[in-house]
């Protein structure tokens, strides 16, 4: 009777190791609707009475030197060009594609400056409900990998401004982790 304990404790060790390797390797506290990818930053999104001001002034372009270099603003965003930063005189334009969202896109498109570009963008429009003020940043669209890349920035919450310096042109947007 002492061999038929032995091998009913055998088994029971046997199937205990089992199963706590199987939850060690599967994870007891996961759940199927829950991802283990981080979640995409959200941008930031424009107040109604802000997207009924903007809808005639959602383009400016301008031709600036290389020489001299210069400023172009649209309504909540200015990119300051020191002067030599741009390879050659230049057409340069914003154009704010989606007025319910703080995206603003840059051009001439793929141009790589030789010195670094001032960008200012103001959330003073924003809706920040559900939004953690101290959260928002400046951030790049990566077209290859489809995602927004954060990127360094002074965030300015009395004057609700965003600073950053950009080295080339693409589309850029003021995004949060909060929902």
């Amino acid at each position: 009777m002492s061999r038929l304990n032995n091998h009913r404790f055998l088994s029971g060790a046997i199937i205990a190791v089992a199963a706590i390797f199987l939850i060690a390797l599967v994870g007891c506290s996961k759940s199927p609707t829950v991802s283990d990818e981080p979640s995409q930053p959200k941008l930031l999104k424009r107040t109604a009475s802000a997207q009924k001001l903007l809808e005639g002034s959602a383009y400016v372009d301008t031709v600036l030197t290389a020489k001299e270099g210069g400023v172009v603003s649209l309504v909540d965003v200015h990119l300051s060009f020191p002067p030599g930063a741009l390879p050659s005189d230049t057409l340069v334009f914003i154009e704010i594609a989606d007025l319910s969202v703080f995206e603003n896109h840059f051009g001439t498109d793929g141009l790589v400056f030789n010195l670094p570009v001032k960008v200012v963008m103001s959330y003073r429009d924003a809706d920040l409900s559900g939004i953690v003020e101290t959260s928002i940043t400046l951030a790049w669209f990566n077209e290859y990998t489809g995602q927004w890349n954060r990127m360094p920035c002074v965030l300015d919450i009395f004057n609700k401004t965003v600073t950053g310096y950009v080295n080339h042109f693409s589309a850029y947007a003021l995004i949060s982790d909060d929902n």
